[in-house]
């Protein structure tokens, strides 16, 4: 169903006749929490049987693939009642703001006696925000020690209402926004995501770097950071009054990174394999590549998970750097080299091995 997408569906870890099924659907004005109670659809056998079977391929942890289909199926009944739910908000201009902190919805799914057929209803609108807010908390000890030099330098700082939504991703999480007439690519801040940390670092050192005289990294093409993104919970939380027995602690949290946004072909992964591809752009992107790590590496950089997936190909045909996020990707980079110089050899050679097979085993592509 267009506008919506299924985050996550979850169960219990222990499997009981009495084990619910919980998803959470986001749409680009509200957020749905869909429960599925067998103490509930117990007035129908038919109903809770299905149920049951439906646990059951949840709770093999999809040996045979078919939990997409179980998730379309727990999902489709509540489509029409979402629909009608969802804010109807058509304004030309959407901010950042609005995504983040959404309305949240509680859905319930009933049945009549003797039915075989999910009702859905809906249970409570919440007013203020039950789950985790979005982002970390600056005062976090953690985080504040490897953000604490992005925030005493020049960098901008906006609010997440500062900033206007572009595009979206299928998973409708905005990523081309707007801000002071400029584009950027929004990345979420993803609490309690350690390797997050280490791109803190990278961007530090870069921005470290575009201030030294000569730059070393000013001639190539990598993922800056731009902005930082961290918001107010006096500005975001009285849309979501506490209730009377709740301390109120406000804060300011990290919500989010502007990051270079790149008009790009797709990913090396994406493009190296197809036959329209040459082998000068392979052998192109396998010296670019070559040459802005060992730039990085220069500037006390380490691009830390050197991967097809981490290169993009911008509208001209050059390769593009990203995500400086650390940890490896298996077949790439090995375990115990991950986030070092040496791992970022590894991958930078194994990704040129990989071009030069697609050079010499060129397929097809299927229209």
């Amino acid at each position: 169903m267009q506008g919506f997408y299924t985050e996550s569906i979850t169960w219990e870890l222990d499997y009981t006749l009495e084990s619910e099924i919980t998803l959470l659907v986001r749409h680009r004005n509200a957020a749905f929490r869909i429960c599925y109670d067998p103490r509930i659809l117990a007035a129908s056998s038919p109903v809770l049987e299905q149920h049951r079977k439906f646990y059951n391929v949840l709770y093999k942890d999809d040996p045979d693939g078919e939990s997409g289909e179980v998730e379309e199926r727990l999902r489709k009944p509540f489509e029409e009642l979402m629909t009608q739910m969802a804010p109807n908000q058509m304004e030309s201009t959407w901010n950042l703001h609005s995504y983040l902190y959404p309305p949240w919805f509680i859905l319930e799914a009933g049945v009549a006696e003797s039915s075989s057929h999910i009702q859905p209803h809906f249970r409570v609108a919440l007013s203020r925000q039950e789950f985790s807010p979005p982002g970390q908390y600056v005062s976090n000890e953690s985080l504040k020690r490897h953000l604490s030099l992005l925030l005493n330098s020049k960098l901008n700082k906006y609010s997440s209402r500062q900033v206007q939504v572009l595009d979206l991703t299928s998973h409708l999480v905005p990523s081309k926004v707007l801000v002071d007439d400029d584009e950027y690519f929004f990345k979420p801040w993803v609490s309690g995501r350690v390797h997050g940390y280490h791109e803190l670092q990278s961007h530090s050192k870069i921005l470290a770097d575009a201030e030294a005289s000569p730059p070393l990294l000013a001639d190539i093409r990598i993922c800056h950071l731009h902005g930082l993104i961290i918001d107010n919970d006096e500005d975001v939380l009285q849309h979501y009054p506490l209730d009377s027995d709740e301390e109120y602690h406000p804060g300011t949290r990290l919500v989010g990174l502007l990051l270079t946004y790149i008009e790009n072909k797709g990913t090396l992964k994406d493009l190296a394999p197809w036959s329209d591809c040459t082998n000068e752009d392979r052998l192109r992107w396998s010296t670019q590549i070559q040459n802005d790590v060992e730039c990085l590496h220069e500037a006390d950089v380490v691009w830390g998970d050197a991967k097809p997936e981490n290169v993009l190909v911008d509208m001209k045909g050059d390769a593009w750097i990203i995500d400086f996020g650390g940890s490896y990707t298996r077949g790439w980079v090995d375990e115990d080299k991950q986030e070092t110089v040496e791992g970022d050899l590894q991958g930078v050679q194994r990704i040129d091995d990989w071009l030069h097979e697609w050079s010499r085993q060129p397929v097809t592509r299927i229209k």
